[in-house]
């Protein structure tokens, strides 16, 4: 009975591939903007921030004359992986 609050507790927190994965999956395959991104990924803005130009750097995403995020093939091909991988450690 003591173990259930720590385990809902744990349960809330994300990690780092969490977060990319949710973020990646909200931009999805139409473009995106902040706003929509962090309200959705349920990030603030600082943290969204620093998330995007990890995943641009990393070429997950682009950036597009609209100031709209896109996913790439790479950024695919990890959301991708990330699911199979959470599916099998169900």
């Amino acid at each position: 009975m003591i173990d259930e609050p720590l385990r809902n507790y744990n349960e809330k927190r994300r990690s780092s591939l969490d977060i990319i994965a949710r973020i990646l999956n909200v931009i999805g395959k139409g473009g995106k903007k902040k706003t929509h991104i962090m309200y959705e990924a349920n990030l603030n803005w600082r943290q969204l921030n620093a998330y995007l130009s990890l995943l641009v750097a990393r070429g997950f995403i682009t950036q597009d004359d609209e100031n709209a995020y896109r996913i790439t093939e790479k950024g695919e091909r990890f959301l991708s992986s990330y699911k199979a991988l959470k599916n099998i450690l169900k």
